[in-house]
């Protein structure tokens, strides 16, 4: 049987890089869900990593200038 991890709003906090009061405010905006055992707020690590999403890349507008030149040439 595989032991499960939860970890603190803290902890979560910092492993992410953000504060606190970001974490509570995704759970009340309910993108990240939260366990409860009495007044102690725990969190999965996999939701919290879940939350993530990979964004598109961004072209700069002088690459995409370079693009467009190196296109007209040929």
């Amino acid at each position: 049987m595989t032991m499960r991890t939860y970890e603190s709003l803290p902890a979560a906090a910092a492993r992410i890089g953000v504060s606190v009061k970001t974490v509570r405010r995704r759970i009340a905006e309910g993108v990240l869900p939260v366990y409860r055992c009495g007044r102690i707020l725990r969190l999965d690590p996999d939701d919290v990593d879940a939350m993530f999403s990979r964004y598109p890349q961004w072209s700069t507008p002088q690459a995409s200038a370079r693009s467009r030149t190196a296109q007209r040439a040929s």
